[in-house]
């Protein structure tokens, strides 16, 4: 697996565009939804917030939330930083397997399209768990496989071709191939359901997203 905070900090300046391009626009609709499914309060954390998408919609719709946004790539967060009309939100460097806080600190986690690009879901899911209250919410958004035939035929074309051609396009062709792979080779919604429970967590919810494409899991810590 490549260092995944060199991956970033590389795509970081053409990020945002590139996200627009290969979701063809639907990530805002994604983000805005997803920011809708919960009523937020209390000391919330986003984590691998790169741009800092979740962590300003959440600010903005919830203004007295104390909101941390966390992420292991400096140049996505010096991005976020800009970004920011909330001078508010606390952004810090970090990675998720090892977080530098109080346990029971958060009652709220949000981890938007960074799962899969962490070290170790488990350890990770491990470490959430400390650091969230008792009854704490997690929310997740990840892509998901799709086992229908036809519709997994054509994701691969999105994921083999369209994607690493978008990355060529911005002379990162090795870390959009790297995100593609990472993509693909991530858990259907039942194999990460799965790994939530075994991990502690009750699973509440999930909400689907393009034919199954992406998923949201809505999970307290039991």
């Amino acid at each position: 697996m490549p260092d995944t905070k060199k991956t970033f900090d590389s795509i970081s300046s053409n990020y945002d565009i590139v996200n627009e391009l290969i979701s063809f626009g639907l990530h805002k609709k994604w983000k805005s939804d997803f920011v809708k499914l919960r009523k937020f309060s209390g000391n919330v954390i986003d984590i691998a917030t790169g741009t800092g998408d979740i962590a300003i919609k959440i600010k903005g719709k919830y203004p007295n939330v104390a909101i941390t946004g966390y992420d292991p790539s400096n140049n996505m967060l010096n991005l976020a930083r800009k970004k920011n009309t909330h001078k508010d939100i606390n952004f810090l460097q970090g990675f998720c397997e090892d977080m530098p806080f109080e346990n029971e600190f958060f009652d709220i986690a949000t981890i938007t399209f960074g799962i899969r690009n962490t070290k170790s879901v488990n350890e990770s899911l491990t470490e959430i768990r400390r650091v969230l209250k008792k009854n704490g919410v997690l929310m997740i958004m990840e892509f998901s496989k799709n086992e229908t035939i036809v519709i997994k035929q054509l994701y691969k074309i999105y994921l083999h071709w369209i994607i690493p051609f978008v990355g060529l396009l911005f002379s990162k062709f090795n870390e959009y191939k790297y995100l593609a792979d990472s993509i693909e080779g991530f858990y259907s919604k039942d194999e990460m359901n799965k790994i939530l429970e075994f991990n502690h967590f009750k699973v509440m919810e999930n909400v689907q997203y393009n034919f199954g494409l992406v998923t949201v899991y809505i999970v307290m810590k039991s």
